[in-house]
């Protein structure tokens, strides 16, 4: 019972969540949420990256064409997130197989204290639940 109450005060509290979805359901609500964050990510970074190149930002736009630095920006871009996605993809399905087996582990003591409870109730006799 103990060991039932610290699960779901410890791991628990992680696990369960992620067990109430299907495993491509979590993966693509963290995937999305990962694209989300690197999109803001690689555009704050970018950012900051002019406010670096300030001073020297008119010989870079004049020494090459806009198409071409917008190629380049958008190669960046998506190099950038698909690296952080498949980090995503790794993590996250760690988790998930992680918690599947955690929960497993906790579903199974539970059935054996619910098996153990209806073994008491069953010894009991009728007299003693008044």
């Amino acid at each position: 019972m103990t060991k039932m109450a610290s699960y779901e005060v410890g791991e628990g509290k992680e696990y369960i969540p992620i067990k109430q979805y299907y495993r491509r359901d979590y993966l693509s609500l963290q995937m999305l949420k990962t694209f989300v964050t690197s999109s803001i990510a690689f555009v704050i970074l970018y950012l900051c990256w002019v406010l670096y190149e300030l001073e020297n930002i008119t010989e870079i736009l004049g020494g090459k064409d806009l198409p071409s630095l917008g190629i380049s920006i958008l190669i960046k871009y998506i190099v950038f997130v698909g690296i952080y996605q498949v980090i995503a993809f790794l993590v996250y399905n760690r988790r998930y197989t992680n918690a599947t087996t955690s929960v497993k582990k906790y579903y199974s003591i539970l059935k054996k204290v619910q098996k153990l409870q209806e073994k008491e109730d069953k010894s009991q006799p009728l007299e003693d639940w008044k």
